[in-house]
């Protein structure tokens, strides 16, 4: 029998749905064209949009590294387990970061004229890659949430929604 994970306190459930809740709203709310940046409110919304993700994401880090753990895999769990657990939640922080840290450069490439060239198109690159990216991440931790719920059955899933059965 595997043992089964322990489950996270709410802290860290909150953190992690409020994350979803947010990476959710910014995909949906989205831009049809980079050059709607031009509005100063819009630039100012997005701005600190990007400010908030990107907070909010440092301390989930802080807090799974430095308090409450990052993982709930069972020790015994299969070796690539491991791995791709880690793999797919580094992926998602390089993801995340990726996306406010490029928006961020995309914004002062529009507020300061001489980095409108090449340093905006960079930026607007590594953006739309990084947009690109993250739902990957993302398909991968649901794929990893299901399959401990179906296959390994070892309430890895149970221990971020908080309904452990019994």
């Amino acid at each position: 029998m595997t043992t089964t994970a322990k489950p996270h306190g709410f802290v860290t459930r909150g953190i992690h749905w409020l994350s979803a809740g947010l990476l959710g709203y910014g995909y949906l709310k989205g831009l049809e064209n980079v050059n709607q940046l031009a509005d100063p409110a819009l630039l100012q919304f997005e701005v600190m949009f990007a400010l908030a993700l990107g907070a909010l994401f440092v301390v989930r880090l802080i807090w799974t590294k430095g308090v409450a753990g990052a993982t709930r895999l069972p020790a015994e769990a299969p070796r690539w387990e491991h791995v791709a657990s880690r793999a797919v939640h580094w992926g998602l922080y390089a993801g995340v970061f990726g996306i406010v840290l490029s928006g961020l450069g995309i914004a002062l490439g529009y507020s300061v004229p001489f980095l409108s060239g090449l340093f905006l198109s960079a930026m607007i690159g590594l953006h739309e890659f990084a947009l690109a990216a993250l739902p990957v991440m993302l398909l991968a931790h649901i794929a990893g949430a299901l399959w401990h719920k179906v296959v390994r059955r070892d309430r890895v899933l149970e221990s971020m929604t908080g309904r452990l059965p019994v």
